[in-house]
């Protein structure tokens, strides 16, 4: 086949692809009408015609990351999520809904601009690995670039941005959540200058008594060079692209917390190697020593988002890593699972005690005695559940945290 005749195939693809869609939008579009959802029925309806419309696609999560922000037209950012969570819970190919959660809060700011605080401390919490706060803050800012003066004076609003405040009483997740996103809106705001990026992640992300989220705000921007999403982050990127060949020079100029960062960050470069824990042995075993955990946990903590939470894989590629990571690997595992959507508690629960097979240390369950109150508030009905989950030695320890 010519190159000419491969670039009509590809042409008549793709035309197919988005036919294909836009079939699928005016369906929606025929079928829902203007009156604001109120009543549990109704979203339910709402879930069950998306699930229709995207069944016959062939890869449904990318078709509900389409159809789902459509609904916005009719019903509320809230009554969205409330579908993407039944959606979930009828095709389970769907745990990992991060990117819909960008795009939903990226859609209510841009109804409101001025508005994009109140957007960050309504989207829910507990679902969608917390995309909502990465999407309203992108969306808020996107397209623009600071002059060195105007970062100077927006500065004292970004230093508050992750703070608690009257509307917004964020817990531990939350809170490095949003200083994770602050990182992607620093490239944003440079225009993807990584030096004036980083600096500036020092400059807002380390607070009054010790409290330190410069890695967070450091991996964010990082991220934002080797995980560009939608076509404003690779417009962002050109011409500053790090191939597999130069990532190790590229990391190499950094030192410390922000060379783990970026080699922790450049896993998508491997992700083909990073599929088998050899790879991941290999991989991180070229972070420096003081970074070596945080490589290993990082990495696990995506792998775990592509396994689709999937417990058996975890089981299957945990006791393969390097035998001082193997806890770590089931402890992040756990936590990934919990930070993906609440409702996986009780499965984070149950993996952690699959690790005590393999894992004398108990580090899964430390973890989750950790998470209890980093990702809840204590007494809160989810601290309860993590609490309840655990057998009775580390349920008595986590209840003494109340």
């Amino acid at each position: 086949m010519n190159l000419k005749k491969l670039k009509n195939l590809f042409k008549y693809k793709h035309v197919a692809v988005v036919v294909l869609l836009v079939v699928i939008f005016i369906e929606l579009i025929s079928y829902f009408h203007l009156n604001s959802v109120t009543t549990q029925a109704d979203i339910e309806n709402y879930a069950n015609k998306v699930l229709t419309l995207c069944k016959d696609t062939k890869y449904h999560p990318a078709c509900y990351d389409k159809a789902i922000p459509q609904l916005m037209d009719y019903i509320s950012m809230e009554d969205a999520f409330k579908v993407t969570s039944i959606v979930q819970d009828k095709d389970r190919s769907y745990l990992y809904c991060h990117v819909l959660a960008h795009a939903l809060s990226a859609r209510e700011v841009d109804k409101n601009p001025s508005a994009w605080k109140d957007v960050v401390s309504r989207v829910p919490s507990g679902m969608c690995s917390n995309g909502g706060i990465h999407g309203a803050f992108q969306e808020r800012f996107r397209g623009e670039t600071f002059t060195e003066e105007q970062l100077q004076t927006i500065k004292p609003e970004l230093n508050d941005l992750c703070e608690e405040r009257d509307s917004w009483h964020p817990t531990g997740l939350e809170q490095a959540s949003c200083y994770h996103a602050l990182g992607h809106l620093t490239m944003y705001l440079t225009s993807a200058d990584i030096p004036r990026s980083l600096s500036l992640c020092d400059e807002i992300s380390l607070k009054p008594g010790g409290r330190d989220y410069r890695h967070l705000c450091y991996d964010g921007a990082f991220m934002q060079i080797f995980q560009p999403l939608e076509a404003e982050d690779f417009s962002l990127i050109i011409g500053k692209e790090v191939t597999k060949e130069q990532l190790p020079d590229f990391c190499n100029k950094f030192t410390g917390e922000v060379k783990g960062s970026c080699w922790s960050e450049g896993w998508p470069l491997y992700r083909s190697e990073l599929e088998k824990p050899e790879g991941l042995n290999s991989y991180c075993s070229k972070a420096s020593l003081s970074e070596r955990d945080r490589c290993f946990s990082s990495i696990i903590y995506v792998m775990t988002a592509m396994f689709n939470l999937d417990s058996n894989k975890i089981i299957s590629y945990c006791p393969k890593v390097v035998k001082n990571q193997v806890g770590g690997c089931f402890a992040s595992g756990a936590s990934r699972m919990i930070e993906v959507d609440y409702r996986n508690i009780d499965k984070a629960a149950e993996l952690c005690t699959e690790a005590e097979k393999f894992d004398p240390k108990h580090t899964c369950f430390k973890t989750l005695l950790q998470y209890s109150t980093y990702n809840f508030k204590k007494d809160s009905p989810e601290f309860y559940k993590v609490c309840n989950s655990m057998p009775t030695e580390w349920k008595e320890l986590c209840l003494k945290k109340q």
